[in-house]
């Protein structure tokens, strides 16, 4: 995610996707069940609001309806008794922004997990229907037997679209796509019944997501490269948070500066990272200073009415340029920080973009403790562009895979993009031969 804070002291070492889903190193503390004033929670919510108010950077987007959001915050407060209560009550009514970048932490354990890193499929309401349009080709809900192209009857034996309304606290029709999925990534520890019907057949698939979290939290290396014929293919796992990828990716890019292009893979980056990795990664491909981004600071007009837009720069690192063509791959697991490196590189005009939308993640994110709980309020401060002016989260691929038909969830991307790097050897071999 890109990040403008920092998370000092035990768990400064985690992500943030580690320390939202581990609640902080360790679930709920001591203090998350000690009881908290009606007057302090009271303080809280309203300082919650203030901030939303202040700093949250995409109200224009949400359309949220703030007399309903106000009216959420206030139903039952005498209920609240304790951090852990408050932290459920400030996440449930921060659904009215359907918005998987912000959120309260430490979050409850049996609250859903996050999007879209514990996420195992991506579906779509299309035509009053939910169809499953894409899920990574080796990842665990192919394993258990989901394919793109089903489409979703039930869920926990609940009619999909009645699942759906239900679970839609905002009541916005533009919410319903986000409420499927959550409802489709679940909560830790659950058993999701899922009834799919596949080629004219019904079918009942479980999604298991302990063993979803536990899979996640298996130790990976910072990055997968090999040789795909003469094309170099590096793939960062999940590692965009950590600043030792930069040395290990320098490792990769001169270990293949001889290949005849190179195919960056940024299909599972679904926990975002930092600019400094990101930054380390792209300054491999420029030879002169570019801009990769541009940011927008709301607060300020918000407040004072004065435009702050800005645009953020690469500039050129390491002993040699990697100058060969290059192809990014992004899906719905390529997020934030992932996002902002895929249109980085491609506003640079330094790369072609196979595959689906990313993950759509709003902005650059800010942590804001509050007063007594000093729960943390994580929001999108700032609005994030492609250098062309247009949204990052509507940034489409220049060729874009369908998934939806791809029964057997074949690695269609990967295989345009060796497509596309053929033509580019085709025609130097051509050059060489003449």
């Amino acid at each position: 995610m890109n990040i403008l804070f920092s998370n000092k002291g035990a768990c400064a070492k985690a992500s943030v996707f580690f320390i939202s889903l581990m609640s902080s190193c360790g679930a709920f503390s001591q203090a998350t069940k000690q009881d908290l004033s009606p007057v302090a929670i009271d303080e809280d919510i309203t300082s919650f609001i203030s901030l939303l108010n202040e700093r949250y950077a995409y109200f224009d987007k949400k359309q949220v309806d703030k007399e309903l959001f106000n009216a959420c915050l206030q139903k039952d407060t005498n209920k609240i008794k304790t951090r852990n209560d408050l932290s459920r009550k400030l996440n449930h009514c921060f659904e009215f922004f359907y918005d998987q970048h912000s959120e309260i932490r430490p979050r409850p354990r049996d609250y859903y997990l996050p999007m879209p890193t514990a996420l195992t499929m991506w579906a779509e309401l299309r035509n009053g229907k939910a169809i499953i349009t894409s899920l990574p080709h080796t990842g665990y809900a192919h394993k258990v037997g989901f394919r793109p192209g089903m489409i979703i009857e039930k869920i926990d034996n609940k009619p999909v679209l009645e699942a759906v309304r239900q679970a839609n606290v905002s009541g916005q029709k533009a919410a319903q796509t986000w409420v499927l999925n959550r409802l489709l990534t679940g909560t830790r520890e659950q058993q999701i019944s899922v009834d799919v019907n596949w080629q004219g057949r019904l079918q009942t698939l479980t999604i298991d997501t302990g063993q979803v979290v536990a899979g996640i939290l298996k130790e990976k290396p910072l990055l997968t490269s090999k040789l795909i014929g003469e094309f170099a293919y590096i793939r960062p796992e999940n590692s965009l948070d950590n600043n030792a990828l930069i040395g290990a990716f320098d490792e990769a890019i001169s270990q293949y500066k001889q290949s005849a292009g190179l195919i960056l893979d940024l299909r599972n980056t679904p926990s975002g990272g930092n600019s400094d990795v990101a930054r380390g990664i792209m300054s491999r491909f420029i030879a002169q200073r570019l801009p990769y981004q541009e940011h927008e600071l709301i607060a300020v007009e918000r407040q004072y009415g004065v435009k702050r837009r800005w645009q953020e720069f690469v500039y050129p690192r390491g002993d040699f340029t990697y100058g060969k063509p290059l192809v990014v791959l992004s899906n719905r697991w390529t997020g934030s920080m992932g996002e902002g490196l895929t249109i980085g590189l491609h506003g640079m005009n330094r790369a072609t973009v196979i595959g689906t939308q990313m993950a759509q993640l709003l902005g650059a994110i800010s942590g804001h403790t509050l007063p007594n709980s000093k729960l943390d309020v994580v929001i999108p401060v700032e609005k994030l562009f492609h250098v062309d002016g247009s949204a990052r989260e509507l940034f489409l691929p220049d060729i874009q895979i369908d998934h939806v038909k791809n029964a057997e969830n074949a690695d269609l991307a990967l295989k345009a993009a060796i497509t596309y790097l053929n033509k580019f050897a085709s025609a130097s071999d051509k050059f060489q031969s003449e």
